[in-house]
């Protein structure tokens, strides 16, 4: 429940030059975040964008994005607004945020405010702007959500209204890939993680089964208590994929069915996590400027009967990653502290045990989205979903290129 549904940027001279000063110290306390990498070749492509206005659009794997592009804001000498979820933009952090020139959306929901501020600050202000194309954080280094269409729908608005005003109609739309490694050696940090996540599930220590096999028998019993939850039981000798997809069926449909919402079936799991994330924000909803009492009471009914729902979410969100195959596919000590720490949040309460990182950020050829104009008047939902999938295409080739830059580990050893 929010008093102001909207939050618009209120940048501060004072704040950000405080907070640049103190980046190191300030993304090493809040974010175990060390230093951010971004080659001379990448600052000049920021640089070289159409004088000041631009949409820069990157990844979302963790909360610390919003300070890692604050890094690259300071880097390129040029302040950036953000686009953030109005639940970011909460107390004391969320203050500071907005005097670096981040505002509000609220999620799931078509803001209009949001949408408003976002055309001005291009079309009028010749500002860049900062949107995370998956729309919320999906917490894998390499993995990515199915990009949400608002960032070029945005982009074309800018352009309507840039036209409108007889000002120069261009517009670059920057693809940008955050992708995080470790900055000191990982086996000390995962060992102990699995030896504490064994221990709170009542699990004997067998070093022989390798650290996957460790992260699979502590899935697994997490996953046993989930589904005593849902009421599932399968045979002994079922394997643990299909329980986990059975799990993760049941318990979307009995969120989607508790708000009223059909999930789509031919998106894939992660996808429909997203979707229902969403769904449930927009259906909680958030009380008016001017409310009575009952309305009051109404929202907080709501939002008390969605807890548990979110809660569900998250924890589904821990199992894709294992049955996708997401850590055998590629061992990286990322991707295993990853996955430990989404089981150490079901287990613990809380993510114990952190490593500290180095953010590595490239950025692609912009995307051009004058150029595309024209097919935006004649075909535009069109035009604007396969802006979307080239963006998301950039981006996925930027993480690929990464990948030399991750720490290798042994899953057996």
């Amino acid at each position: 429940m929010y008093r102001h549904p909207f939050i618009p940027p209120r940048d501060n001279a004072f704040v950000r030059s405080a907070f640049r000063a103190m980046l190191p110290v300030v993304g090493q306390a809040i974010a175990d975040l060390r230093h951010v990498t971004i080659e001379d070749e990448d600052v000049a492509r920021l640089k070289s964008a159409a004088p000041g206005r631009a949409i820069l659009a990157p990844n979302h794997p963790t909360i610390a994005d919003p300070m890692v592009m604050l890094w690259v804001s300071a880097r390129v000498g040029e302040p950036f607004n953000f686009l953030a979820a109005r639940e970011i933009l909460e107390g004391w952090r969320g203050w500071v945020l907005n005097r670096l020139g981040a505002y509000s959306v609220l999620r799931g929901t078509a803001d209009r405010e949001s949408i408003r501020t976002t055309r001005r600050l291009l079309a009028e202000m010749d500002r860049k702007v900062v949107i995370f194309p998956e729309g919320e954080i999906y917490e894998y280094n390499d993995a990515l959500l199915a990009f949400q269409t608002g960032v070029a729908q945005m982009g074309f608005w800018a352009l309507d209204d840039l036209g409108k005003a007889g000002r120069d109609v261009t517009l670059p739309l920057l693809p940008i890939a955050v992708k995080y490694r470790c900055c000191d050696a990982p086996r000390a940090a995962i060992e102990n993680s699995l030896g504490r996540l064994e221990d709170a599930l009542g699990l004997a220590a067998d070093r022989k089964l390798g650290i996957y096999g460790r992260i699979l028998r502590i899935g697994g019993a997490v996953l046993t208590r989930l589904e005593d939850q849902e009421q599932l039981h399968p045979s002994p000798d079922t394997p643990l994929a299909e329980r986990i997809q059975a799990l993760r069926e049941k318990a979307l449909v009995r969120v989607a069915s508790a708000i009223g919402v059909r999930l789509d079936r031919k998106q894939p799991p992660a996808d429909q996590l997203h979707q229902l994330f969403n769904s449930l924000q927009a259906w909680v909803g958030f009380l008016p400027e001017q409310h009575t009492p009952y309305e009051v009471q109404l929202h907080h009914r709501r939002a008390s009967y969605a807890a548990p729902l979110f809660q569900d979410l998250e924890r589904l969100q821990s199992f894709i990653a294992v049955t996708g195959d997401y850590v055998a596919s590629e061992p990286t000590a990322e991707r295993v502290l990853q996955l430990l720490n989404r089981l150490e949040r079901e287990v613990h309460g809380r993510v114990i045990q952190v490593v500290p990182r180095e953010a590595l950020v490239r950025v692609g050829e912009p995307i051009r989205l004058e150029r595309r104009y024209d097919d935006y008047r004649a075909r535009r939902r069109e035009t604007v979903q396969q802006v979307t999938v080239d963006l998301e295409g950039k981006i996925r080739e930027l993480l690929h290129s990464m990948s030399a830059h991750s720490t290798r580990i042994d899953l057996d050893g």
